[in-house]
């Protein structure tokens, strides 16, 4: 495996990947657009999978917070965008992120 990301998001890419088989996947390292030395400390997650089907919003993210119980405790933000296929072609995309408070006070 080629080491196109950092190790964190890597990680995930592939616990997801194997965890929930998605028909679209994106891992995406925020941490640039918040304050403080962490590289790796805020992630977005885009999820497509059949898993979801028949979940609910609260349910799929415990699924993701238990299958990722222990990397917790070393990443300050975890944003979840967690769709079935449908769902995923009716909303054409996820949502922006929004800025980091701390990193647009002067």
């Amino acid at each position: 495996m080629s080491d196109v990301f950092p190790p964190m998001q890597q990680h995930l890419t592939e616990q997801l990947t194997t965890a929930l088989n998605p028909t679209h996947l994106e891992v995406i390292n925020e941490s640039a657009n918040h304050s403080g030395p962490a590289t790796e400390s805020h992630f977005k997650l885009v999820v497509v999978s059949h898993y979801f089907v028949d979940l609910k919003l609260i349910d799929r993210h415990r699924f993701i917070n238990q299958l990722f119980k222990e990397e917790l405790s070393h990443i300050h933000a975890l944003a979840m965008h967690t769709y079935t296929p449908d769902e995923w072609l009716m909303k054409n995309g996820a949502p922006a992120s929004p800025q980091c408070s701390s990193k647009t006070k002067h």
